[in-house]
């Protein structure tokens, strides 16, 4: 019996090192970002650049985890007398699964958590003018699509839309490099 188990346990190591040998990345992206705001007075969609750094490890030929760092941009309108204005970082940690096309294209999708932390300043014109913080921070859904192009051994370059499963609609657009290693 002892044997049998060395054996299987042999056989199974050998079997799973070759598709546990991946590889890492580190990158960063432009990015494009809507955002809906909505008031008992006005509702309307804004735009802003923003930027993210990411990184991962591809754990096998079709999964992989990624981390990211965001920069959603800073957001304003204005609504009668009053302004808003909201500024929107993000952290997450997800699972990334990926479908490769032959040895340069990938297409891949992300599932994972994100930290979105938004600080919010109101601005109130009538009578006073008065200003109103709020920074507020929750853990939200990611999810999201993209397509990775090879460019040689070590770079690459990837388009990839998100959305976070926020109170109202968040999404973003991004295109950016990274580096293999």
């Amino acid at each position: 019996m002892r044997r049998i188990l060395t054996a299987a346990l042999v056989t199974i190591r050998g079997l799973c090192l070759p598709a546990m040998a991946g590889e890492g990345y580190v990158g960063a992206s432009y990015m494009n970002t809507n955002f809906d705001i909505e008031t008992e007075v006005e509702s309307g969609s804004l735009d802003s650049d923003g930027w993210k750094i990411f990184g991962g490890y591809n754990l096998m030929k079709y999964f992989g985890v990624e981390v990211t760092w965001y920069d959603l941009g800073s957001f304003e309108q204005a609504i009668g007398e009053d302004s808003y204005k909201a500024e929107i970082q993000v952290f997450d940690v997800c699972a990334r699964g990926i479908i490769p096309l032959g040895e340069r294209f990938e297409l891949f999708a992300r599932v994972g958590y994100s930290n979105v932390s938004v600080d919010l300043t109101v601005t109130d014109a009538v009578p006073v003018p008065t200003t109103t913080s709020v920074d507020a921070t929750d853990w939200e859904l990611l999810y999201g699509i993209g397509a990775g192009v090879k460019l040689g051994k070590r770079f690459g370059i990837r388009a990839e839309w998100e959305s976070w499963d926020v109170e109202t609609s968040l999404d973003a657009w991004s295109l950016g490099a990274y580096f293999r290693f």
